[in-house]
């Protein structure tokens, strides 16, 4: 990797920190730097360039606000919703959908290794649903 390529891979790790530290605060996050881990650890392992990952996470920002506003986001009071579970579980989702992220999401490599591999549908549905749904009220 040239000095180049790494100066924009810590460039864009600082973006996406600072958005998933924005979301954070919007969604009442109550272990920041655990989400940040995730949601970096998600960047690299989708293989998607730094700028397109950080335009999925306005994108699953913008999502979890509306399905907030709409009532679909059910955990913690009105007016004071924890939804960083949820904002994750969107992020994950639209890196699933892009047509550049390997498909690895979906099922585990120990998972197609026992059934098969190829053409093998995994045990459960691709997109689970979203932590909130799960929830009574």
């Amino acid at each position: 990797m040239s000095r180049r390529q790494r100066e924009r891979g810590s460039r864009f790790e600082i973006d996406i920190e600072e958005q998933v530290r924005i979301a954070a605060a919007t969604f009442r996050d109550n272990d920041v730097e655990a989400s940040i881990d995730v949601a970096v650890r998600l960047w690299w392992t989708s293989r998607l360039r730094g700028r397109r990952f950080a335009q999925l996470l306005g994108q699953a920002r913008d999502v979890t606000q509306q399905r907030i506003s709409l009532g679909v986001v059910e955990r913690g009071e009105p007016g004071r919703r924890q939804a960083m579970p949820y904002f994750l579980a969107v992020l994950r989702d639209l890196v699933d959908k892009h047509p550049g992220a390997p498909r690895a999401f979906s099922t585990s490599a120990t998972q197609q290794g026992e059934q098969g591999g190829q053409g093998a549908e995994p045990p459960f549905p691709p997109n689970p649903p979203y932590p909130s749904a799960s929830y009574g009220g």
